[in-house]
């Protein structure tokens, strides 16, 4: 399942290319899992040939025409194609829709997968049950035990972990009136919150319980929510991947994975929960999405980057520099996935992959 799941990533990233090209109206010649490079197995469906290549790191959709950052001249079986199919007579707009279109399918799989998620499991959420009591806390003083479910605060009725933290953060230095239920009996306490010293919020001195319940939502409500889930983990792993390449490489040549290392990983939480496994599979394609936007041909942030220098030039650019800058990327790329392969093997090997392993 590990590896379907890095394929259906794959497959959603080439087919936003291959359907934005299409949509306008472009040969596509070639669907490939995989980097250019010999066949390991390959069949044609109308004008497209798809399959697998030997180097099994990503993947990679051909059109018609001179695609002017792989290639030098345009190949024998399209001298018949219209130019209108063609991608090199297209509009640069249109080229950087068709290049942008991998990563933004990377995340719209992002938001079905979490919409999913919160309409069949529903939405994790701490009850308003204690857990540990913090000793010499307010809560201690008064008596409150872990396995008390808070009923109510202040007259204000609790229903999850969240409406604690709200009834509390506004009140430091001040005694509340907490309602719990223990062993069927309701208790009344009165305790006088503390202040925290970082941001001044009313402190009780409790932790929630490690018990999780979920809420299903709506479909409307689960979309929005994956939407907004979506976004904030974008954003968050962008700031994170900028930090730790600009300011951090060790850790990340330390730590990083690369494709058996997702797989490996996965496999381990396919066997703990298929909803674990469906999130980190939102991770992951979120991941896999920004990763391509990092301005290094020929990802697709590569070209893109080569479509706004000729914006900015008012006119191609050369297209031997273009060929050679592409061929040392992809050497860099290919260098950088086989020292990742390596380094994932030599963990599991070692038991330090997974957390806690070893």
């Amino acid at each position: 399942m590990a590896i379907i799941g890095l394929g259906l990533i794959i497959f959603v990233h080439e087919g936003g290319h291959f359907t934005a090209g299409k949509l306008m109206g472009l040969k596509v010649k070639e669907f490939m899992f995989g980097l250019p490079g010999p066949r390991l197995f390959s069949f044609r469906w109308g004008e497209t040939e798809y399959g697998a290549t030997m180097i099994p790191f990503g993947g990679y959709v051909k059109f018609a025409g001179v695609e002017s950052e792989l290639q030098l001249e345009e190949d024998e079986e399209d001298k018949d194609t219209p130019p209108e199919r063609k991608y090199d007579t297209q509009p640069r707009w249109k080229k950087a829709i068709i290049m942008f279109s991998g990563p933004l399918m990377n995340m719209v799989f992002a938001v079905v997968i979490f919409t999913l998620m919160f309409m069949i499991q529903g939405v994790a959420e701490s009850p308003n049950v204690l857990g540990n009591i913090v000793k010499n806390s307010p809560a201690d003083h008064v008596g409150l035990k872990k396995g008390d479910r808070v009923v109510s605060i202040n007259g204000t009725r609790i229903k999850n972990w969240e409406d604690i933290v709200n009834q509390l953060k506004d009140k430091p230095g001040k005694q509340i009136t907490v309602v719990v239920k223990r062993d069927g009996q309701t208790l009344t306490k009165r305790p006088v919150l503390d202040k925290d010293k970082n941001d001044g919020h009313g402190v009780l001195g409790i932790y929630p319980s490690t018990e999780v319940q979920y809420k299903r939502l709506p479909p409307h409500l689960a979309i929005y929510q994956g939407i907004a889930d979506t976004a904030a983990l974008t954003k968050f792993m962008a700031v994170t991947i900028y930090n730790t390449i600009v300011h951090k490489p060790a850790i990340l040549a330390k730590e990083g994975s690369g494709p058996v290392g997702i797989v490996y990983t996965s496999a381990t939480v396919v066997k703990k929960s298929f909803w674990d496994f469906m999130w980190l599979l939102a991770i992951v394609t979120i991941n896999i999405g920004i990763l391509n936007l990092l301005p290094v041909p020929p990802l697709d942030g590569g070209r893109l980057a080569i479509l706004g220098l000729e914006s900015i030039a008012r006119g191609p650019l050369n297209k031997k520099v273009i060929l050679a800058v592409n061929a040392v990327g992809m050497a860099l790329l290919l260098t950088i996935m086989v020292y990742f392969v390596f380094s994932d093997i030599t963990r599991i090997i070692q038991g330090s992959l997974i957390p806690g392993g070893g």
